[in-house]
């Protein structure tokens, strides 16, 4: 659409609308409203643009304050708390466009048992004779699994 926006425009001093626009199959209407709104939409980007110069700052601190930790979703909490009126994207779009994203927390690696020790193993005090006689001297465990 915007080549065709193009086009009408720089041919509307030789050409009359109407007809540049039937030829390519746009609405006039489309054509004028669209010419209207540019200032319109640039004025609202500058003032879009202003408001984020002004909410980068305090998304910087509430980053530091929690240790480059906080995603957007708390950053924006934060905000709400300090009184700003801010939707979440928009938090979430600033900390884009400035490379501010917590740190990704590497996966811990499992620690296993360690075999190659210089500690003796436990003594073996039954000598494998789980035979007893009197109650209560030796206890056995079956740690095997069963399905």
């Amino acid at each position: 659409m915007t080549k065709k926006r193009t086009f009408v425009t720089a041919h509307k001093a030789q050409y009359a609308v109407s007809t540049l626009c039937r030829v390519l199959k746009i609405s006039r209407g489309w054509f004028y409203g669209f010419l209207a709104s540019q200032p319109v939409r640039d004025q609202c980007k500058a003032a879009r643009d202003a408001r984020d110069l002004d909410l980068l700052p305090k998304i910087k601190t509430f980053f530091k304050a929690s240790k480059k930790c906080y995603g957007s979703k708390r950053i924006h909490q934060d905000l709400l708390a300090d009184g700003e009126a801010v939707s979440e994207r928009r938090v979430a779009r600033i900390m884009k466009e400035n490379k501010i994203s917590p740190r990704l927390n590497k996966r811990r690696k499992p620690v296993t048992t360690d075999s190659n020790h210089k500690m003796s193993p436990s003594p073996n005090l039954l000598e494998q004779e789980f035979h007893c006689l009197t109650p209560n001297t030796v206890w056995l465990a079956d740690i095997t699994l069963s399905n």
